[in-house]
């Protein structure tokens, strides 16, 4: 009995994450990720490039568009030089040939960006900005968001697709 007990209380949060995600698809760039509960939208791209969602002082931005110069790796240093360029001070930065992570810092706020390759030269980006002091809340938020952002099925990682997400 105890053990059950044990198991559903180490297990109980991770259904409570679970619960309440909405799914959102971008035909135009075949990508989908999961939106956390409480997350309303707030905008959607006229052009079907992606949305905008908030939560209290939370925003997050889920967006696809094509590469219009060079490759993967200049579009995520052009990322890496703009959040420099606002001040953002980048404290975790991780990059693979199909995906890129980037999180930092700029006065009470902390942004996490996840962009990851397409199929067709395009790729898939969402952006969290949350209050550094509800950062226990969001940890698992991003963690499931990373895990859920993924290409739509037939785009193979031979097609310049990411792999499973880390």
């Amino acid at each position: 009995m105890q053990r059950f007990l044990l198991l559903f209380l180490l297990l109980l949060p991770a259904a409570a994450l679970a619960s309440g995600w909405e799914p959102y698809a971008n035909p135009r760039f075949g990508f989908a990720v999961e939106i956390p509960p409480g997350f309303a939208m707030v905008q959607e791209a006229d052009n079907g490039d992606g949305r905008t969602y908030a939560r209290g002082a939370a925003t997050l931005a889920v967006w696809g568009h094509y590469l219009a110069e060079g490759d993967f790796k200049d579009e995520v240093a052009g990322r890496r030089e703009t959040y420099r360029r606002e001040g953002w001070d980048i404290s975790y930065d991780r990059e693979t040939n199909g995906w890129a992570s980037l999180s930092g810092t700029r006065g009470n706020t902390i942004f996490y960006h996840r962009v990851i390759r397409l199929c067709d030269d395009s790729v898939s980006s969402f952006v969290l900005e949350f209050p550094k002091a509800s950062k226990p809340e969001y940890s698992p938020i991003v963690s499931k968001l990373v895990k859920t952002l993924r290409p739509a099925e037939g785009c193979s990682s031979a097609q310049g697709a990411a792999p499973a997400a880390q």
